[in-house]
């Protein structure tokens, strides 16, 4: 009776990806080709690592296809198909907040390369609030993209989906659409604000869903993750017990400009400021006796206005890049006002771009109303 050979009785072995490490997004399309597997099965395996790719293979097949896959730029390992498989991952939501938009040209670059977009697509999601770049992957892709921003002033934010609150805004008109979607509100415990009619509190990531599957389609409503959010504290006024000598420490400016901020008040001495961190700068700012308030900055909406007289041409190419002008446009005749921006990144952006070129320009703020 013959005697099985050793690989026979080995038994067999799964591949498991550990990171989408290093390895392009394209690469997923080209293992469902190659592979024969669903295309959304394989970017599950790569974006929620760690995670089985292909399981039942003889071992021989399995280490080199592990071989092939490492050398793609994954993180892999090969083991028996006889051990636990890995479990679930635990799912994140990611957005970026560029710290220092001098580097928002070379972080649309690293997006581009890792997202498989160009970087104009890659623009639009950062410039749409709250700049959300991809959502439903597991910590290890949330490490791999860290490591691809790595050494610019860009702040990752990875939002762990069942630990998530979403804030509503809701932008609709009056109307039995409207109505329903207040009385799912109420269900829910969330009443309006008497000030401003927008919900009050926060929903958990499984009712925020459930409310949006429900309510998208009659529009004017957006669910935005408070993990994303970002507020600028504006000091309106002070008294005699305010301690204006800690300006430098809290508001991180020089203390010859104490005085300067103290005579244009409201000042926004703070810009940018976390959902998580924003309790306690209130509190410190408070403690000094400088009660400020929070603007939250993602929900920003302006117009940027250029003015007669101004000479436009040298910004043609920034206003180009930005997406407010077409690619092929001539220099617009002024006055000039853009469309409306959203959001806090492209006015910062544009604002430093047009100082350096020193051209003179104006805001023009607008509430939720305004278009």
């Amino acid at each position: 009776m013959p005697t099985p050979s050793s690989t026979a009785l080995a038994p067999s072995q799964r591949v498991v990806v550990e990171s989408i490490g290093s390895a392009r997004p394209a690469l997923a399309g080209l293992l469902a080709s190659q592979l024969g597997l669903p295309a959304n099965q394989v970017a599950n395996a790569l974006y929620k690592a760690p995670s089985v790719l292909l399981e039942a293979l003889p071992q021989e097949q399995a280490c080199g296809l592990a071989n092939i896959l490492q050398q793609a730029g994954l993180s892999v390992r090969v083991e028996p198909n006889n051990v636990p498989r890995p479990a679930a991952a635990t799912t994140f939501d990611i957005a970026l907040y560029v710290s220092d938009v001098a580097d928002l040209p070379a972080c649309c670059e690293r997006l581009a390369g890792f997202l498989g977009c160009l970087p104009v697509a890659v623009l639009g999601l950062l410039s749409s609030p709250p700049g959300v770049i991809i959502g439903d992957v597991s910590a290890a892709t949330c490490a791999a993209l860290e490591q691809q921003l790595e050494g610019l002033a860009a702040e990752l934010v990875c939002s762990r989906r069942d630990q998530a609150r979403y804030q509503l805004l809701i932008e609709r008109a009056p109307g039995p659409s409207l109505d329903s979607l207040l009385h799912d509100l109420r269900q829910l415990g969330l009443t309006p604000d008497p000030h401003t009619g927008q919900p009050q509190g926060t929903l958990d990531h499984t009712s925020a869903q459930q409310l949006w599957r429900r309510h998208q389609a009659g529009g004017g409503l957006r669910l935005l993750d408070t993990a994303f959010l970002r507020y600028d504290l504006s000091l309106e006024a002070v008294d005699a017990g305010s301690q204006t000598d800690r300006l430098p420490e809290l508001a991180g400016l020089p203390a010859e400009l104490i005085d300067c901020v103290l005579e244009n008040l409201p000042v926004v001495v703070e810009e940018g400021v976390a959902h998580s961190a924003l309790q306690d700068r209130l509190q410190r700012w408070q403690a000094a006796g400088m009660p400020v308030r929070p603007h939250v900055a993602s929900l920003r909406r302006c117009r940027l206005r250029v003015p007669a007289g101004s000479q436009l041409a040298p910004a043609l190419g920034l206003l180009q890049q930005s997406g407010l002008l077409p690619p092929d446009s001539p220099v617009p005749r002024l006055p000039w006002q853009s469309p409306v921006l959203h959001g806090e990144l492209l006015p910062r952006w544009l604002q430093q771009g047009l100082e350096q070129l020193d051209i003179p320009i104006e805001w023009q703020e607008l509430d939720h109303e305004q278009h």
